[in-house]
């Protein structure tokens, strides 16, 4: 079994047009009168995304480090603090010289400040996601024993177990009924951006990314034997997620931003959605492979996929800018020409920044967390 594949690591590419796609859904509450349904489109059915980066960390991790197997953890860690903290830690700097630059005296930048912006992945909207990322990786001798003791106890009794678990904990810690008002600064920090660095709301994700890992034949075999079980689970899971959305929307009267927080990707809905995802699009990349320009396009994306992530969100901010200053009013139409306008400008910048990166391999460990290789 090769650790990396084709099908997996293509999941990037879908994955980075669905987070742009959910960043760029809060243009359409710019416009006179919101499209619920590119909202739905753009802030809902693309967060199969986030969580689905998770699976495919798990599957890289489980691929390399096997659960019968032994490895040794501070070189593990100085590998990954290499390869995902070090960029962490220099976007999150040059988002916040960004910010400096067009909105003079907006950081604090004091150390305990920066420390805090950086421990909770607040430097830009988007980082948090490589916070959660490095406790993964802090905590992975913890997974790693799991699956192992999953394995010794039956593996679908274990991921049913860890199924109903997640959801019972997502539900608790998005609905907590806590105050932490009364607490110790630090307590109430750790409270109020829980969302921002506990891996144990995707674990379930992750696992399965170390299943997939695993048994990936079986796992390949089994949802494209089952292409159409498959197929109506996802289906399925897009219609409960859609229809709450416009159930809460047209009957309860729930505003667009109070319909994203509820549906978001630790809900019932969005768990389930998730899962769907993964499953379809892992079955569909198996039966495309790379027939057609759609695969090649996503396969390019997913080869940039890194630094499409973390530049997308600076060309957004620089296309509302532009927005403003020319008085543009959004519409449905303008919405979605910038959607595919950030997509082509952050892959261009990726391509760009890659090359340049041949040249500077030490500009390239800093943004990449990885040195070129020699052509």
């Amino acid at each position: 079994m090769p650790e990396r594949n084709q099908i997996i690591d293509d999941l990037r590419g879908v994955c980075m047009l669905g987070v742009i796609g959910i960043h760029v859904g809060s243009f359409v509450l710019e416009a006179p009168q919101p499209n619920s349904f590119l909202y739905m489109l753009l802030e809902i059915l693309s967060r199969y995304s986030v969580p689905a980066f998770f699976f495919i960390s798990g599957y890289g991790l489980f691929c390399q480090y096997r659960p019968e197997t032994q490895f040794a953890y501070l070189p593990f860690l100085k590998k990954r603090l290499q390869g995902a903290g070090l960029p962490y830690v220099v976007w999150s700097l040059l988002y916040l010289l960004y910010f400096s630059f067009v909105m003079p005296g907006c950081i604090n930048w004091q150390p305990t400040n920066l420390l805090f912006l950086l421990f909770y992945g607040l430097a830009c909207y988007h980082l948090y996601f490589m916070v959660i990322l490095l406790w993964f990786y802090f905590s992975f001798p913890l997974w790693h024993r799991l699956f192992a003791l999953m394995q010794r106890c039956g593996l679908k009794l274990s991921f049913a177990l860890l199924f109903i678990l997640q959801i019972a904990f997502n539900y608790w810690t998005c609905h907590p009924g806590i105050n932490a008002s009364e607490l110790p600064v630090i307590l109430q920090n750790l409270f109020n951006y829980r969302l921002n660095y506990l891996p144990l709301h995707y674990l379930f994700i992750f696992m399965l990314g170390g299943l997939a890992a695993i048994y990936y034949n079986a796992f390949i075999k089994t949802i494209t034997r089952h292409f159409t079980a498959v197929s109506c689970f996802y289906l399925f899971s897009l219609l409960f997620i859609g229809g709450s959305y416009y159930y809460y929307y047209l009957y309860h009267g729930y505003s667009l931003i109070i319909l994203v927080n509820t549906f978001q990707q630790l809900s019932l809905q969005g768990f389930l959605y998730t899962i769907g995802s993964l499953l379809f699009f892992c079955a569909v990349f198996t039966k495309a492979g790379l027939k057609n320009q759609l695969m090649r396009f996503i396969h390019l994306l997913s080869v940039n996929s890194l630094i499409v992530y973390f530049i997308h969100p600076f060309w957004m901010d620089i296309i509302n800018r532009l927005c403003l200053a020319g008085g543009i009013v959004m519409t449905t139409k303008r919405v979605i020409v910038i959607y595919f306008l950030l997509v082509l400008i952050s892959v261009l910048s990726s391509i760009v920044i890659t090359r340049i990166g041949q040249k500077l391999p030490l500009l390239a460990l800093l943004l990449t967390g990885k040195r070129p290789k020699k052509i």
